[in-house]
């Protein structure tokens, strides 16, 4: 397949969130969804990278980094609600909402950066 030059490049790529359990102590439950990046350039990320360094709060910080996902990630699928199992449209404040629990954003961060790295997703993510 022979490169194809684009002023921004989409892709969907899966993630899992591994969040606790509600029903078992201890233990973990998977989740999978299928998350559309749209990755920042070069000088995107080192603009963000300089203006992360300024913040002094870690207030500013942790919205920042809610910032930097609203930026790269343009939808979702494979996300429900949990009354009836309804797929739910990607939003604004859903990802929001969604980025608010640490096993989610960390879910975010993985399938992110193992997509820059250009490794083929793992089997069963």
């Amino acid at each position: 397949m022979k490169f194809k030059l684009a002023k921004s490049y989409r892709y969907w790529w899966p993630a899992t969130i591994r969040q606790p359990d509600p029903d078992n102590a201890g233990k973990l439950v998977e989740m999978k969804l299928k998350l559309l990046f749209e990755p920042s350039n070069r000088e995107e990320v080192l603009e963000s990278q300089k203006r992360f360094s300024e913040l002094t709060s870690e207030a500013e910080r942790m919205e920042h980094e809610t910032a930097q996902y609203l930026r790269v990630v343009k939808g979702w699928d494979d996300v429900v609600d949990e009354d009836d199992g309804q797929q739910v449209p990607f939003s604004e404040e859903l990802f929001r909402q969604a980025l608010s629990h640490s096993w989610f954003r960390a879910g975010v961060e993985r399938a992110y950066v193992e997509s820059l790295l250009g490794e083929e997703a793992r089997l069963g993510n």
